[in-house]
């Protein structure tokens, strides 16, 4: 089994290596743009750096002065992993990265500097697909789920080409439910999942499951607390900067969930996510459920997050450890679905701008940068809502069957 791994691994660290190198978004900048803030000293007044320049300052071209609107920790853990890995770069290059993209288009130190950037998300996705293996004892069974892993389209796309950190969170998580799992100790998977909600806040929805697990109210309030000090104690330092408060934590990213309402009156709704939510975690509460198959109640919880919101194409690789779990444990059983799911989320992709997709690509061919979005590309002029909406409609089906199948 071990010689399967290794060519596996290796094979997927190639492939990590070449997208990390070829492929650019926006979305990696601001981290490295961070680096160089924390440097000049700027620590608990981070938050403040844009909103308290002049308006004539070379950064608010390019950047609004809500521009880090993640909690503290993504900025820090990777804007010092900037400071250690991109010394090589030529500082030209560096500094234009930051202020003048356009500019660097066809300089290979761009491309090095693509690579640096995202070398730290490594350590996080292998350590999945290990973690992954962890979950099964049949031999087949874990060349299985590594394979999965490090072919996953979604975690390449979200990790390598988009350059999102994503990935750190949903580490966090898996490692968490390793702990609950396989270890049967749930204080150090409270604590993981409070320091991946710090990173982004997603693995908040998988503490009241955890705390289900124990039977005893004393033992459930030790998890709970355990978890949200670990959460708070990152914004904490934060919480009296202005920019903090205006960006961060209360960023809007962290209401989308809250659209999707039915009126009951003129000025009254029910908020579905958290009708459905709360109707589930009470579902968990009388509902006993071995610790073995806590992972399926983390995987509903997340699908039904997926099923209210307008999310972002990255934001999917957090569904994707539970679905190769899935795979595996049902012996491919809804491989047809999971293809679909993948279908919709492509379809998805197309209706972003083209630095989502094809402009992934402009770090090797400059042309493709800032090109108009893709259907007016193709000379179609579809109906972006109504397609949207027919792909998120499916989307949802499925994840209705996966909800039913496993809650």
């Amino acid at each position: 089994m071990q010689k399967t791994i290794s060519t596996l691994l290796i094979l997927g660290i190639i492939l990590r290596l070449f997208l990390s190198f070829n492929t650019y978004h926006s979305d990696i900048v601001p981290f490295d743009f961070a680096g160089k803030i924390i440097k000049n000293g700027n620590i608990t007044n981070f938050y403040d750096y844009l909103w308290d320049l002049p308006e004539d300052n070379p950064y608010l071209k390019v950047y609004p002065r809500n521009l880090f609107n993640y909690p503290p920790l993504p900025y820090f853990f990777l804007g010092g992993a900037s400071l250690l890995t991109t010394w090589m770069v030529d500082q030209t290059v560096h500094d234009n990265f930051v202020l003048n993209f356009s500019s660097t288009l066809g300089n290979t130190q761009l491309n090095l500097l693509l690579l640096l950037l995202k070398l730290p998300y490594f350590f996080f996705d292998i350590g999945i697909a290990y973690l992954l293996m962890g979950f099964f004892k049949n031999e087949t069974q874990k060349k299985w789920v590594f394979a999965l892993w490090m072919f996953n389209p979604v975690n390449l796309y979200a990790t390598y080409m988009v350059g999102q950190f994503d990935i750190i969170p949903t580490f966090l998580s898996v490692l968490a439910l390793y702990f609950a799992i396989k270890k049967n100790n749930l204080l150090p998977s409270a604590i993981l999942l409070g320091l991946g909600a710090a990173f982004k806040i997603f693995p908040l929805l998988f503490i009241v499951p955890l705390v289900l697990i124990k039977s005893d109210w004393w033992g459930r309030i030790k998890i709970l607390v355990t978890a949200s000090l670990t959460y708070l104690v990152f914004a904490f330092p934060f919480i009296m900067s202005t920019g903090f408060r205006k960006t961060a934590m209360l960023a809007g990213q962290t209401t989308k969930s809250f659209y999707a309402q039915i009126p009951i009156s003129g000025g009254e709704s029910v908020i579905l996510f958290l009708a459905v939510i709360i109707f589930f975690y009470i579902l968990f509460m009388y509902k006993k459920t071995l610790v073995e198959d806590l992972w399926k109640r983390f995987f509903v919880m997340i699908l039904i997050f997926f099923i209210f919101t307008h999310f972002h194409p990255q934001w999917f690789l957090w569904t994707m450890p539970f679905f190769v779990i899935e795979l595996v444990s049902s012996k491919l059983k809804h491989w047809p679905l999971f293809v679909m799911l993948l279908i919709t989320f492509i379809g998805m992709i197309t209706f972003f701008d083209t630095g989502l997709s094809i402009g992934l690509f402009s770090a090797i061919n400059p042309a493709l940068y800032n090109l108009p979005p893709v259907w007016n590309l193709l000379g179609l002029n579809l109906d972006i809502n109504v397609s949207r909406s027919i792909l998120q409609t499916v989307f949802v089906g499925i994840s209705a069957y996966y909800i039913y199948e496993y809650a």
